[in-house]
């Protein structure tokens, strides 16, 4: 078995605080008047009553999937799974593109910020001996 590069542990615990965070946004989308809406008064960028839309709903299946699959990459990751590799890469890749489009539509600092940690994380994925961690699939 390849040993785990230590990188792996902290990109790990990256995507398991991320997919949380999502499922937290996803409930509470899907089930306005929880407790969990406090979280919506800490920062909300929607229009009011958007959780109460079929645009509202849909966002929050798919953050809820999304969370899900996050979750199960991460235990991926963990195992040295070259899908889980693949799917994290695909998600940070998203996430950049995403806000490079914030930043040519005025997204400014917050935008920039986003591109250069998914920046980080690609590159750090693609490293000789982190891709070779993933290439293996022998672990247990």
């Amino acid at each position: 078995m390849d040993k785990r590069p230590k990188g792996v542990i902290v990109l790990t615990i990256i995507v398991f605080i991320a997919a949380i965070l999502a499922l937290i946004v996803s409930i509470s989308t899907i089930l306005p008047g929880t407790p969990l809406d406090i979280i919506w008064t800490l920062k909300n960028s929607f229009p009011t009553g958007f959780r109460s839309t079929v645009a509202g709903m849909i966002f929050g299946l798919f953050i809820l999937i999304l969370g899900l699959i996050m979750i199960y990459a991460g235990y991926g990751l963990l195992k040295g799974k070259k899908w889980a590799w693949w799917t994290v890469l695909i998600i940070f890749l998203a996430n950049g593109i995403g806000d490079a489009i914030s930043v040519a539509y005025g997204g400014g600092i917050k935008g920039i910020s986003g591109i250069l940690i998914a920046s980080a994380f690609l590159f750090y994925l693609t490293r000789p001996n982190v891709k070779k961690f993933f290439q293996t699939e022998n672990h247990s």
